[in-house]
This record gives C-alpha cells, sequence and structure tokens, in this order.
C-alpha cells in the first residue's frame, strides 16, 4: 500500500465541521456558561457527529459575537 498527497485531506474533510463548531463556540455568547460548556463537550468528544449537530442545531443558540 503506497501513501498518496490526498489520504491527509480525506482524514481531515469529515474534521471539519468540527474545527469550524469549536471556533465557533469559542467566539461567541450562550444564555450560560454551562450551555457553552456542554457544546464544546460535545463537539470535542463526538467529532463528526458533533460539529455536525452543532451546525444544525446548535447555532441558533448563540446570542451574539462576543465583544473584545
Amino acid at each position: 500500500m503506497t501513501f498518496a498527497w490526498w489520504h491527509p485531506l480525506a482524514a481531515l474533510i469529515p474534521m471539519l465541521p468540527s474545527f469550524w463548531s469549536i471556533w465557533h463556540i469559542w467566539d461567541h455568547e450562550f444564555e450560560t456558561p454551562q450551555q457553552r460548556a456542554l457544546w464544546l463537550v460535545l463537539v470535542v468528544f463526538l467529532p463528526v457527529l458533533g460539529g455536525i449537530i452543532y451546525i444544525f442545531t446548535g447555532r441558533t443558540k448563540a446570542r451574539g459575537k462576543i465583544q473584545r
């Protein structure tokens, strides 16, 4: 079996929703800190599925961007 350039790319594509979800959770406010922590735990411990669930349901729970 040979190693091709697209193997790492094929492994990273399913993880993109999780990376985006973690960034979005970190950058937005939620009603409570516990709600934010729960979403982070879900996305981190269920990488692909957690990211997809957050994109379809959790994104609407975020109030707005954190003002820095």
